[in-house]
């Protein structure tokens, strides 16, 4: 045995008598063959549980390209600042069964979107019919069943745990090959604004993935699922040694919420950020990339029902750190209607703990047109912090309106607050909707401008 060898096998065999603590599962590194540490009895336990996933699209728009060329990933091209997603139109790749009493899969929602039929294949060679429960575009997560029996299923871990340097393994199917496993270690977490997905926070890895392991099993040695594999860094057409996975957390969330509603069910918070400045992290003692500046709150919010402000540093959601306002995006896409979340901020420096609960999206503007064609041209919208300290009735404002369009020929102008319609008081958009349904050919509408009252009328001929 050279020396080179012999000092890996000694680092090898090191590692086998380290402790639980250091992260090392018995189960991971078996000792047969020779004696040699190996991941065999692991990878037992887990292949059985990734399936590989062929779908058959309702309306091809072009041939599948050769099983050479990454057609389901991302590729980087050095004239563009984002990456671009080539999905694979023969909807060729992987799937991880989650639960084997349920015979569900989570996989990729680019594999099997405009699918007509789905087929999924075992590890031991069964074929079935995949029936789709739900599917969420915007994290590109999507949820099968198959009708079977003797399935296995990968336990789920979670990938809040993980660090850079952990080893993990992704097993897919690569090229229509069948189950493959490839090592790697976890290379950066929390990797975002690549244009993918709406909400991103990739786990970044260098075990490699290539064609047809999207929707495959990123796995620690433990044999758990840490996330699903969905995309490679690929600028000159193949893996260079940088994949994404989405982490296993964020899948969990959203396969729950597909099994009882069928669709993800999201709400808001009503905030919006920017990243922290350098002079401000300074002058706080913080770290640049520790929370974000919260730059607005939207009336009527649940933010502002929780009495966040302008200007609050947030530096946490439930105890997840919040670095930059896409994590912070992504974070609040996860929680559905009702979920109340914990909020760590400064507030001119000090710590502050505030409960907020997420609620369904306020229709936050409102074409003029779509309550009387009068109106068109003027975009309404619900009154600000400061107007509603200045019109303690209530009402909404106009908030655009072209001197050309209908609504400035009857008199309104931006800037107005609308107040009433029909006698009837109007605090809210809906308010407003609910009362030009009780019109008749008359509208009158009662219009703060400034310290002035207006009427203006508005009659059907």
């Amino acid at each position: 045995m050279n020396h080179a060898l012999r000092r890996s096998a000694v680092l090898l065999l090191t590692l086998l008598s380290l402790p639980l603590e250091a992260g090392i599962s018995p189960l991971a590194f078996g000792n047969h063959n020779n004696g040699l540490p190996t991941l065999a009895p692991m990878l037992e336990q887990v292949l059985p549980a990734v399936v590989s996933i062929s779908a058959i699209l309702e309306n091809p728009t072009e041939q599948p390209a050769p099983a050479t060329q990454p057609v389901d990933e991302f590729s980087f091209q050095p004239s563009q600042e984002r990456p671009w997603i080539q999905h694979n139109p023969s909807g060729l790749g992987s799937g991880v069964i989650i639960n084997h009493q349920q015979g569900t899969i989570v996989t990729n929602h680019h594999l099997i979107e405009g699918a007509k039929e789905i087929e999924v294949i075992l590890e031991d060679g069964r074929r079935f019919n995949a029936e789709p429960i739900g599917s969420d575009k915007e994290t590109d997560i999507a949820l099968l069943r198959i009708r079977a029996s003797s399935l296995s299923a990968i336990p789920l871990g979670d990938s809040a745990t993980l660090r850079v340097g952990d080893f993990v393994i992704a097993v897919g199917n690569p090229f229509g090959l069948g189950n493959t496993a490839t090592s790697g270690i976890v290379s950066a977490l929390g990797r975002s604004n690549l244009g993918l997905e709406r909400f991103e926070e990739f786990i970044q890895t260098d075990a490699s993935i290539n064609v047809g392991n999207s929707g495959g099993a990123l796995v620690n040695l433990k044999g758990e699922l840490v996330g699903i594999n969905t995309a490679i860094l690929a600028p000159n057409g193949g893996s260079v040694g940088i994949g994404f996975a989405i982490p296993v957390n964020m899948v969990r969330e959203i396969t729950n919420q597909l099994i009882q509603h069928g669709s993800v069910q999201r709400g808001y918070l009503g905030i919006h950020a920017k990243v922290l400045s350098t002079t401000l992290a300074r002058s706080l003692r913080l770290p640049q990339d520790q929370g974000v500046v919260i730059t607005t709150v939207e009336p009527g919010s649940p933010a502002e029902r929780a009495h966040l402000h302008k200007g609050d540093l947030l530096t946490a959601i439930n105890e997840h750190p919040i670095n930059n306002p896409t994590q912070l995006q992504s974070v609040i896409g996860l929680f559905p209607v009702g979920k109340k979340i914990k909020l760590s901020l400064l507030r001119r420096g000090h710590p502050r703990t505030l409960f907020a609960t997420i609620q369904k999206p306020l229709n936050q503007a409102l074409q003029g047109a779509s309550l009387n064609k009068k109106l068109a041209g003027a975009l309404l919208h619900p009154l600000t912090s400061e107007q509603k300290n200045r019109y303690l009735s209530g009402g909404i404002a106009v908030h655009t309106l072209a001197s050309d369009q209908p609504g400035w020929e009857v008199g309104l102008r931006p800037g107005d607050v609308i107040f009433s319609i029909n006698r009837q008081p109007i605090s809210s958009l809906g308010d407003a909707e609910q009362a030009v349904t009780l019109a008749n050919k008359t509208v009158i509408l009662r219009v703060y401008r400034g310290e002035k009252i207006l009427e203006i009328i508005m009659r059907e001929h």
